[in-house]
């Protein structure tokens, strides 16, 4: 009799420490940190976030079965809706998972987060005392005598109310903390660009352009205008702050200070005007070759296509320059008219400099 009494008390103490309100605060605790790692794994992996349909449902379980301590299948229940809570907040904020994933395999997964939480949210009973927590279950002095703090119709609509509000406060809050850094990441970028431009920003007075060569100016110049760095090699540099004002600094010096023929006919190119064309005509007369490419361009579109491939045919034979000589054989290999929308062009191509060698 004395062992029955001490098993029967046993129990009665287990029963005794039943927590379902503990289970359901518990729980609306821990699914902050559980959104949180949800959000960070969508973010750092959007496929791996649908792992976190079934992680969530464990942790949801153990934190019920932590605090809970319970035995009854209501201890079951705060974890599967619990975890169900959870599952409709990431699905809300749409960072269940991302990419291309079977709806079968989704389902599969929450299946077995459910599953988790409602299993592992209640402690076992062993086979052996089975039936003595069935029947202390059963009496009626039990149901009677049972308190509010495990009651569902106390505990469930706690846990929905609860869970909702504070999820989405935790989310709101991840929402715009993310915000602030991205702001803050725009604002270091800016920084950074304008530190950029800092650093490669040159001297554009016409004493610091005197003291470069003039193939050099013209390198910065479509630097600028491209934002593309070549050096005067062709060696592609990297990215450069684009700033077309600039680029027509550098250009008018050379066309006006140093009547550079490249560059009177890369500002004509570039103004695209009456004054362009006074400074193509200029670039022609100083012997530029693209200048002078352009002008039998001119005269075979708009005057006679088949003295135009005669005249290029000629002209070909004197250059030197390889970008010019590219430019000839591409109009003499096919119909001269299809290459007229070229005279269209108002854009500073690097090929404009990539060959080009001024001659004293």
């Amino acid at each position: 009799m004395s062992a029955q009494s001490n098993f029967q008390n046993n129990v009665i103490e287990k029963i005794t420490k039943q927590n379902a309100l503990a289970a359901a605060l518990g729980t609306v605790f821990w699914c902050i940190p559980i959104l949180v790692l949800w959000v960070f794994i969508y973010e750092l992996k959007p496929a791996a976030g649908s792992v976190m349909l079934w992680l969530s449902g464990a942790l949801i379980g153990l934190a019920v079965r932590f605090h809970g301590r319970g035995y009854e299948r209501l201890f079951s229940v705060i974890g599967f809706v619990s975890h169900a809570c959870i599952v409709l907040l990431a699905w809300d904020f749409q960072i269940v998972v991302g990419g291309n994933v079977l709806s079968v395999i989704l389902i599969g997964v929450y299946v077995l987060g459910a599953w988790s939480a409602a299993y592992l949210s209640r402690i076992n009973i062993s086979m052996h005392d089975y039936k003595a927590f069935d029947a202390y279950f059963a009496c009626p002095d039990y149901l009677q005598q049972k308190k509010l703090k495990n009651r569902w119709f106390v505990v469930l609509p706690l846990l929905l109310v609860l869970t909702f509000v504070v999820g989405y406060i935790v989310v709101i809050a991840v929402l715009i903390f993310q915000e602030v850094q991205y702001m803050e990441n725009e604002k270091n970028q800016q920084a950074a660009r304008a530190a950029e431009f800092r650093d490669k920003h040159i001297d554009t007075s016409d004493e610091a352009l005197a003291a470069i060569s003039q193939h050099k100016a013209l390198t910065y110049a479509f630097a600028y205008y491209s934002g593309r760095q070549f050096d005067v090699q062709g060696r592609y540099l990297g990215n450069y702050p684009q700033d077309s004002y600039q680029a027509q600094l550098i250009l008018r010096y050379l066309a006006e200070q140093k009547s550079n023929p490249r560059a009177q006919f890369i500002l004509g190119k570039i103004l695209d005007s009456k004054t362009g064309d006074a400074l193509i005509t200029q670039a022609e007369e100083g012997g530029d070759t693209f200048a002078r490419l352009y002008s039998i361009y001119e005269f075979g579109c708009y005057m006679d296509a088949k003295k135009g491939r005669q005249l290029l045919t000629s002209f070909a034979k004197n250059i030197e320059e390889q970008s010019v000589k590219i430019d000839i054989y591409g109009m003499l290999s096919d119909d001269f008219n299809d290459h007229c929308q070229v005279l269209d062009d108002t854009e500073f191509d690097y090929r404009y400099i990539k060959d080009y060698q001024f001659k004293q």
